[in-house]
């Protein structure tokens, strides 16, 4: 059966809550698309539906955590991130209450609802917040930790979550980690997170059927960051790609940590807001889907080791 990531967390806290009674959702009337449905039905009593009205229910949860409990606030991440952004900045940041906020639909495919309802830059407002933990997950593995992750700690958290459904065993390579290969380390890596991975991913084995080989490592943990510097330590040209603007996500903290290395982001453009279409459509066009990032890593691979005897030779 296809589900969202979102569904699976959903899933995930109405087990967990069957042995911790801290555990409380708070849903903006989305909780068919969000996920926030499976908490629903198996813990009534515990789940309130706050109605369209964020700020209200981050500062509701606000509450509720600041007594001891752990709520967990679902809705799209355009409304949580943008419409509650004050809230979360006040109650949550400043406050250091331990809330988690569920952004659904997150990133730049929004299907038919538009531009209102994307959100490509919800990164870089959580990450320009302190003490709030940011994951953005790419299959049930990465929910799963990132929630046990979540609930041992003590501080405001956000997950965003793709709208696009998957099978609950189409899972990436590897052991569940903050940061694992999904692909070993070359010389040209891509970096990447969320659902851009998956076409990351696409893109490492168009690559690879042409005898073009580069690695990827998964970023599902974006604060705290994990040791990246030592994970990339040899790797000469780094490629971002995320389901993200070009600034403010995780382009703009590998540029931060690794100043002097020779980077290429892939990502939604700084002006982009978002638009109606299906996804494959907006992929293809910007240039994200797997085939189109196929095409252009390898350029860049091309002109890599096309360099390496003048470099050799200087």
């Amino acid at each position: 059966m296809q589900m969202k990531l979102a569904d699976n967390i959903g899933r995930a806290l109405a087990d967990i809550a069957e042995r911790d009674p801290r555990v409380f959702v708070l849903d903006g009337d989305l909780a068919d698309s969000d996920g926030a449905i499976h908490f629903a039905q198996q813990h009534p009593q515990r789940f309130l539906m706050a109605g369209i009205a964020e700020q209200g229910m981050v500062s509701t949860a606000a509450g509720m955590a600041d007594v001891g409990l752990r709520p967990w606030v679902f809705s799209f991440a355009a409304f949580l991130c943008y419409r509650a952004f004050d809230q979360v900045r006040i109650c949550l940041s400043q406050s250091k209450q331990p809330v988690t906020l569920v952004g659904s639909h997150a990133g730049g495919l929004s299907g038919r609802n538009g531009k209102t309802h994307a959100a490509p830059n919800d990164l870089a407002l959580m990450l320009s917040l302190p003490n709030i933990a940011v994951w953005a997950p790419a299959d049930h593995h990465d929910v799963r930790l990132a929630i046990a992750g979540i609930l041992a700690g003590d501080t405001p958290a956000y997950i965003r979550t793709p709208r696009a459904r998957f099978d609950e065993n189409d899972s990436l390579p590897g052991e569940p980690s903050p940061m694992r290969w999904i692909a070993p380390k070359r010389p040209t890596t891509i970096v990447a997170t969320g659902l851009a991975t998956r076409w990351a991913f696409d893109a490492v084995e168009a690559l690879s059927a042409d005898g073009v080989q580069v690695g990827l490592l998964h970023v599902p943990c974006l604060r705290p960051l994990p040791a990246v510097e030592r994970a990339l330590d040899g790797v000469e040209t780094i490629i971002v790609v995320e389901d993200h603007s070009r600034f403010g996500g995780l382009a703009s903290l590998l540029s931060m940590r690794l100043p002097q290395r020779p980077q290429y982001n892939f990502g939604w453009p700084v002006d982009f807001c978002g638009k109606s279409g299906p996804d494959e459509t907006l992929l293809k066009h910007y240039g994200l889907d797997g085939a189109s990032l196929a095409t252009a890593i390898g350029a860049l691979e091309s002109r890599r080791t096309a360099l390496e005897p003048e470099q050799e030779n200087a």
